[in-house]
């Protein structure tokens, strides 16, 4: 009944510790007899936290194609100077 103690979902919190708590929350759901309440508040907390989890993964595939773009532009303007 892993909702019951739930803080409030939190875009500090890591890819990593989304996914993990996620995973628990999705066998706590296969595994326990919940009500199907409790099951529903389970299934829309590993969503919520799925949907943070892929917005971080997003966000850094962003940054790391930002940081090849300047890192390529750089690279090209310096060969464009030195001829």
């Amino acid at each position: 009944k892993l909702v019951k103690n739930k803080k409030k979902v939190s875009r500090d919190v890591s890819f990593e510790d989304h996914v993990s708590y996620a995973e628990k929350i999705l066998i706590d759901l296969e595994k326990n007899d919940l009500t199907l309440e409790e099951a529903v508040e389970n299934y829309t907390e590993a969503l919520a936290r799925i949907k943070l989890a892929k917005k971080i993964l997003e966000d850094t595939k962003n940054k790391v194609i930002t940081i090849e773009r300047r890192d390529l532009d750089g690279v090209s303007t310096k060969k464009t100077k030195t001829k």
